[in-house]
């Protein structure tokens, strides 16, 4: 993936499309350097995610979308991207809205909190 904002944006809709499709793998791959516990902690927990959504939130996932122009730059290696940039999300994520940080890890992005 590209070190670029677009390449950013594009992960973090590949994490949204795998959570809609209840990729357990994929979803980890991404979202583990955010859990203290890492890899093991996120195959721990994913599952359980899993199982919050209804069957619109996976539909909603599956089609998310991030919105290049609001995806902000912290400096060569970290990005943000707030609530307001994805779309469609699940219910869920309506109620604890979450700017993600991205970070520019092993050669691609990466969500770190």
């Amino acid at each position: 993936m590209a070190h670029t904002l677009d390449g950013a944006a594009s992960v973090m809709e590949e994490f949204h499309h795998a959570l809609g499709a209840k990729d357990l793998d994929t979803v980890c791959r991404i979202s583990a350097p955010a859990y203290d516990g890492g890899m093991k902690e996120c195959r721990s927990l994913t599952p359980m995610l899993f199982e919050m959504f209804t069957p619109a939130d996976l539909k909603n996932l599956k089609a998310t979308r991030v919105d290049r122009a609001k995806v902000k730059s912290q400096g060569p290696d970290q990005v943000t991207i707030p609530p307001n940039a994805i779309a469609p999300k699940a219910t869920i994520m309506d109620g604890d809205p979450k700017i993600f940080t991205m970070g520019w890890r092993g050669g691609t992005w990466v969500i770190i909190e």
